[in-house]
Protein backbone atom coordinates (compact mmCIF):
# COMPACT_ATOMS: atom_id res chain seq x y z
CA UNK A 1 0.00 0.00 0.00
CA UNK A 2 1.31 3.43 -0.94
CA UNK A 3 1.46 5.68 2.10
CA UNK A 4 0.10 9.21 2.07
CA UNK A 5 1.08 12.42 3.81
CA UNK A 6 -1.37 14.92 5.25
CA UNK A 7 -0.73 18.39 3.81
CA UNK A 8 -1.99 21.86 4.71
CA UNK A 9 -2.05 25.05 2.64
CA UNK A 10 -3.11 28.58 3.55
CA UNK A 11 -5.31 30.32 0.99
CA UNK A 12 -7.02 33.65 1.73
CA UNK A 13 -6.40 33.05 5.44
CA UNK A 14 -8.12 29.65 5.31
CA UNK A 15 -6.54 26.24 5.88
CA UNK A 16 -6.99 23.87 2.95
CA UNK A 17 -6.10 20.26 3.78
CA UNK A 18 -5.04 17.50 1.42
CA UNK A 19 -3.69 13.97 1.16
CA UNK A 20 -0.56 13.44 -0.94
CA UNK A 21 0.65 10.15 -2.39
CA UNK A 22 4.17 10.11 -3.84
CA UNK A 23 6.83 12.81 -3.79
CA UNK A 24 8.02 12.38 -7.39
CA UNK A 25 6.48 11.74 -10.77
CA UNK A 26 4.03 13.79 -12.78
CA UNK A 27 2.21 16.40 -10.64
CA UNK A 28 -1.52 15.76 -10.31
CA UNK A 29 -4.35 17.39 -8.37
CA UNK A 30 -7.50 15.41 -7.55
CA UNK A 31 -10.82 17.15 -6.90
CA UNK A 32 -13.61 15.30 -5.08
CA UNK A 33 -17.36 15.44 -5.46
CA UNK A 34 -20.05 17.36 -3.61
CA UNK A 35 -20.04 16.61 0.16
CA UNK A 36 -17.13 14.15 -0.36
CA UNK A 37 -13.50 14.76 0.58
CA UNK A 38 -9.93 13.72 -0.22
CA UNK A 39 -10.54 10.19 1.10
CA UNK A 40 -12.61 9.47 -1.99
CA UNK A 41 -9.31 9.03 -3.89
CA UNK A 42 -7.73 6.53 -1.46
CA UNK A 43 -8.30 3.51 -3.71
CA UNK A 44 -7.50 5.23 -7.01
CA UNK A 45 -4.24 6.68 -5.65
CA UNK A 46 -2.94 3.13 -5.09
CA UNK A 47 -3.20 2.44 -8.82
CA UNK A 48 -1.27 5.54 -9.94
CA UNK A 49 2.29 5.29 -8.56
CA UNK A 50 3.61 7.28 -11.52
CA UNK A 51 1.83 10.39 -10.24
CA UNK A 52 2.62 12.81 -7.44
CA UNK A 53 -1.04 12.89 -6.48
CA UNK A 54 -2.47 15.63 -4.26
CA UNK A 55 -6.14 15.12 -3.33
CA UNK A 56 -7.68 18.25 -1.83
CA UNK A 57 -10.36 18.72 0.78
CA UNK A 58 -12.10 21.64 -0.89
CA UNK A 59 -13.22 24.51 1.33
CA UNK A 60 -16.12 23.48 3.51
CA UNK A 61 -15.34 19.78 3.07
CA UNK A 62 -13.31 17.22 4.99
CA UNK A 63 -10.68 18.77 7.27
CA UNK A 64 -10.53 22.12 5.43
CA UNK A 65 -11.88 25.37 6.85
CA UNK A 66 -15.32 26.68 6.06
CA UNK A 67 -15.62 29.91 4.13
CA UNK A 68 -16.33 33.08 6.15
CA UNK A 69 -19.90 34.12 6.93
CA UNK A 70 -20.03 36.31 3.82
CA UNK A 71 -18.72 33.54 1.55
CA UNK A 72 -20.56 31.16 -0.74
CA UNK A 73 -19.74 27.95 -2.57
CA UNK A 74 -20.32 28.93 -6.19
CA UNK A 75 -18.21 26.40 -8.05
CA UNK A 76 -16.05 28.94 -9.92
CA UNK A 77 -14.97 30.55 -6.63
CA UNK A 78 -13.37 27.25 -5.59
CA UNK A 79 -11.09 27.33 -8.64
CA UNK A 80 -8.98 30.05 -6.96
CA UNK A 81 -8.17 27.61 -4.16
CA UNK A 82 -6.99 24.97 -6.64
CA UNK A 83 -4.71 27.43 -8.41
CA UNK A 84 -3.34 28.78 -5.12
CA UNK A 85 -2.40 25.25 -4.01
CA UNK A 86 -0.77 24.50 -7.39
CA UNK A 87 1.27 27.70 -7.07
CA UNK A 88 2.36 26.81 -3.54
CA UNK A 89 3.46 23.40 -4.85
CA UNK A 90 5.43 25.23 -7.60
CA UNK A 91 3.67 23.23 -10.30
CA UNK A 92 3.58 25.20 -13.57
CA UNK A 93 1.57 22.35 -15.14
CA UNK A 94 -0.34 19.48 -13.60
CA UNK A 95 -2.77 16.68 -14.35
CA UNK A 96 -6.33 17.36 -13.16
CA UNK A 97 -8.43 14.40 -11.98
CA UNK A 98 -11.97 15.22 -10.95
CA UNK A 99 -14.97 13.22 -9.78
CA UNK A 100 -18.53 14.52 -10.06
CA UNK A 101 -18.52 18.18 -8.85
CA UNK A 102 -14.73 17.97 -8.90
CA UNK A 103 -14.88 16.91 -12.56
CA UNK A 104 -16.97 19.99 -13.35
CA UNK A 105 -14.40 22.14 -11.55
CA UNK A 106 -11.58 20.45 -13.46
CA UNK A 107 -13.25 21.07 -16.81
CA UNK A 108 -13.92 24.74 -16.02
CA UNK A 109 -10.34 25.25 -14.87
CA UNK A 110 -8.88 23.50 -17.92
CA UNK A 111 -10.77 25.95 -20.13
CA UNK A 112 -10.13 29.06 -18.04
CA UNK A 113 -6.36 28.57 -17.62
CA UNK A 114 -5.52 25.96 -20.27
CA UNK A 115 -1.74 26.45 -20.14
CA UNK A 116 -1.62 25.07 -16.58
CA UNK A 117 -3.46 21.77 -17.18
CA UNK A 118 -1.46 19.03 -18.92
CA UNK A 119 -4.21 16.36 -18.88
CA UNK A 120 -7.90 16.50 -17.97
CA UNK A 121 -9.40 13.33 -16.48
CA UNK A 122 -13.05 13.27 -15.46
CA UNK A 123 -14.67 10.44 -13.51
CA UNK A 124 -18.46 10.23 -13.80
CA UNK A 125 -19.06 13.88 -14.56
CA UNK A 126 -17.58 16.79 -16.47
CA UNK A 127 -20.19 19.56 -16.78
CA UNK A 128 -23.45 20.52 -15.12
CA UNK A 129 -26.61 20.11 -17.14
CA UNK A 130 -26.92 23.28 -19.28
CA UNK A 131 -29.43 25.83 -17.98
CA UNK A 132 -31.91 27.93 -19.94
CA UNK A 133 -30.71 31.58 -19.61
CA UNK A 134 -34.35 32.64 -19.17
CA UNK A 135 -34.33 30.90 -15.78
CA UNK A 136 -31.61 33.18 -14.39
CA UNK A 137 -33.95 35.33 -12.19
CA UNK A 138 -35.60 32.22 -10.74
CA UNK A 139 -32.22 30.63 -9.95
CA UNK A 140 -30.88 33.79 -8.33
CA UNK A 141 -34.06 34.07 -6.27
CA UNK A 142 -33.64 30.52 -4.95
CA UNK A 143 -30.05 31.33 -3.97
CA UNK A 144 -31.09 34.47 -2.06
CA UNK A 145 -33.90 32.66 -0.26
CA UNK A 146 -31.69 29.68 0.60
CA UNK A 147 -28.87 31.85 1.92
CA UNK A 148 -31.27 33.47 4.39
CA UNK A 149 -31.96 30.00 5.89
CA UNK A 150 -28.32 28.87 6.09
CA UNK A 151 -28.13 29.08 9.89
CA UNK A 152 -30.14 25.94 10.63
CA UNK A 153 -28.12 23.48 12.72
CA UNK A 154 -27.00 19.89 12.23
CA UNK A 155 -28.88 17.53 14.55
CA UNK A 156 -26.17 14.89 14.23
CA UNK A 157 -26.33 11.08 14.38
CA UNK A 158 -26.09 8.74 17.38
CA UNK A 159 -22.97 6.96 16.06
CA UNK A 160 -20.73 6.49 13.01
CA UNK A 161 -22.83 3.63 11.63
CA UNK A 162 -25.91 5.85 11.57
CA UNK A 163 -23.96 8.61 9.82
CA UNK A 164 -22.72 6.12 7.22
CA UNK A 165 -26.27 4.90 6.64
CA UNK A 166 -27.47 8.49 6.19
CA UNK A 167 -24.69 9.17 3.67
CA UNK A 168 -25.63 6.06 1.68
CA UNK A 169 -29.28 7.11 1.70
CA UNK A 170 -28.37 10.51 0.29
CA UNK A 171 -26.04 9.07 -2.39
CA UNK A 172 -26.04 5.36 -3.27
CA UNK A 173 -22.58 3.86 -2.65
CA UNK A 174 -21.03 0.84 -0.98
CA UNK A 175 -20.67 0.78 2.79
CA UNK A 176 -16.82 0.84 2.73
CA UNK A 177 -16.82 3.85 0.40
CA UNK A 178 -19.33 5.75 2.51
CA UNK A 179 -17.39 4.94 5.68
CA UNK A 180 -14.17 6.43 4.23
CA UNK A 181 -15.93 9.66 3.37
CA UNK A 182 -17.80 9.87 6.67
CA UNK A 183 -14.72 9.16 8.81
CA UNK A 184 -12.88 12.13 7.30
CA UNK A 185 -15.96 14.29 6.98
CA UNK A 186 -17.39 14.06 10.51
CA UNK A 187 -16.52 14.54 14.19
CA UNK A 188 -17.84 13.38 17.56
CA UNK A 189 -18.90 15.70 20.34
CA UNK A 190 -18.40 15.00 24.05
CA UNK A 191 -21.49 12.78 24.14
CA UNK A 192 -20.25 10.66 21.25
CA UNK A 193 -22.83 11.98 18.81
CA UNK A 194 -21.54 12.30 15.21
CA UNK A 195 -21.81 15.61 13.31
CA UNK A 196 -20.82 16.55 9.75
CA UNK A 197 -17.74 18.68 9.24
CA UNK A 198 -19.04 19.95 5.90
CA UNK A 199 -20.44 23.46 5.67
CA UNK A 200 -24.26 23.54 5.59
CA UNK A 201 -24.10 26.23 2.89
CA UNK A 202 -22.91 23.62 0.39
CA UNK A 203 -26.53 22.53 0.11
CA UNK A 204 -27.78 25.97 -0.93
CA UNK A 205 -28.84 26.77 -4.47
CA UNK A 206 -26.14 28.18 -6.75
CA UNK A 207 -26.55 31.88 -7.61
CA UNK A 208 -26.11 31.19 -11.34
CA UNK A 209 -26.13 28.11 -13.57
CA UNK A 210 -24.25 28.00 -16.86
CA UNK A 211 -25.91 27.92 -20.27
CA UNK A 212 -24.98 25.70 -23.20
CA UNK A 213 -23.08 28.49 -25.06
CA UNK A 214 -21.02 29.21 -21.94
CA UNK A 215 -20.19 25.53 -21.44
CA UNK A 216 -19.34 25.09 -25.11
CA UNK A 217 -17.05 28.13 -25.08
CA UNK A 218 -15.22 26.72 -22.07
CA UNK A 219 -14.92 23.30 -23.73
CA UNK A 220 -13.51 24.87 -26.90
CA UNK A 221 -10.83 26.66 -24.85
CA UNK A 222 -9.37 23.45 -23.38
CA UNK A 223 -5.98 22.47 -24.83
CA UNK A 224 -5.26 19.40 -22.74
CA UNK A 225 -6.06 15.87 -23.91
CA UNK A 226 -9.15 14.75 -22.06
CA UNK A 227 -10.47 11.44 -20.74
CA UNK A 228 -14.03 10.85 -19.51
CA UNK A 229 -14.86 7.69 -17.52
CA UNK A 230 -18.59 7.03 -17.23
CA UNK A 231 -20.39 4.75 -14.75
CA UNK A 232 -23.45 3.09 -16.25
CA UNK A 233 -25.45 3.58 -13.03
CA UNK A 234 -24.18 7.12 -12.49
CA UNK A 235 -23.52 9.88 -14.99
CA UNK A 236 -24.17 7.47 -17.86
CA UNK A 237 -27.90 7.67 -17.26
CA UNK A 238 -28.16 11.31 -18.37
CA UNK A 239 -25.15 11.63 -20.70
CA UNK A 240 -27.38 11.02 -23.76
CA UNK A 241 -29.25 14.24 -22.95
CA UNK A 242 -26.13 16.34 -23.61
CA UNK A 243 -25.25 17.78 -27.03
CA UNK A 244 -22.61 15.73 -28.83
CA UNK A 245 -20.45 18.85 -29.25
CA UNK A 246 -19.71 18.88 -25.52
CA UNK A 247 -18.23 15.37 -25.44
CA UNK A 248 -16.76 15.01 -28.92
CA UNK A 249 -13.14 15.70 -27.91
CA UNK A 250 -13.10 13.34 -24.94
CA UNK A 251 -11.68 9.84 -25.02
CA UNK A 252 -14.59 7.89 -23.53
CA UNK A 253 -14.46 4.82 -21.29
CA UNK A 254 -17.53 3.10 -19.84
CA UNK A 255 -17.55 1.03 -16.66
CA UNK A 256 -20.19 -0.86 -14.70
CA UNK A 257 -20.99 0.63 -11.32
CA UNK A 258 -22.50 3.51 -9.42
CA UNK A 259 -21.40 7.11 -9.14
CA UNK A 260 -18.59 6.40 -6.63
CA UNK A 261 -17.22 3.39 -8.52
CA UNK A 262 -13.68 4.86 -8.34
CA UNK A 263 -13.72 4.07 -4.61
CA UNK A 264 -14.47 0.38 -5.07
CA UNK A 265 -13.00 -2.57 -6.99
CA UNK A 266 -13.42 -0.68 -10.27
CA UNK A 267 -10.58 1.62 -9.15
CA UNK A 268 -8.06 -0.84 -10.59
CA UNK A 269 -9.54 -0.64 -14.09
CA UNK A 270 -9.98 3.12 -13.86
CA UNK A 271 -6.37 3.51 -12.77
CA UNK A 272 -5.18 1.41 -15.71
CA UNK A 273 -7.13 3.61 -18.12
CA UNK A 274 -5.68 6.77 -16.58
CA UNK A 275 -2.11 5.43 -16.64
CA UNK A 276 -2.45 4.32 -20.26
CA UNK A 277 -3.99 7.64 -21.26
CA UNK A 278 -1.20 9.70 -19.68
CA UNK A 279 1.62 7.39 -20.79
CA UNK A 280 0.48 7.08 -24.38
CA UNK A 281 -0.03 10.82 -24.68
CA UNK A 282 3.47 11.47 -23.28
CA UNK A 283 4.95 9.03 -25.79
CA UNK A 284 3.19 10.91 -28.59
CA UNK A 285 4.51 14.23 -27.26
CA UNK A 286 1.07 15.42 -26.19
CA UNK A 287 -0.19 17.44 -23.24
CA UNK A 288 -1.47 20.98 -23.10
CA UNK A 289 0.24 23.36 -25.47
CA UNK A 290 1.71 26.54 -24.01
Amino acid sequence: MMKFEERQFTVDGMTICAKQWGDSGMPAIALHGWLDNAASFDALAQTLPELQLLALDMAGHGLSDHKPASGNYAIWDDLRFVMAVADQMNWPQFVLIGHSRGAIMATLLAGAIPERVSHLICVDGFIPEPEDPAKFPEQLGRYLQDFAKAGRGDKGHPDLAAAVAARRKATPMTEPAARLIVERGSYRDASGRVFWRSDRRLKLASPVKLSFPQLQANMDAIRAPRLLIIADQGFGRWLPKLPEALVSKFELRYIEGEHHCHMDEQAQQIGQWISRFITLDAELGGGASS
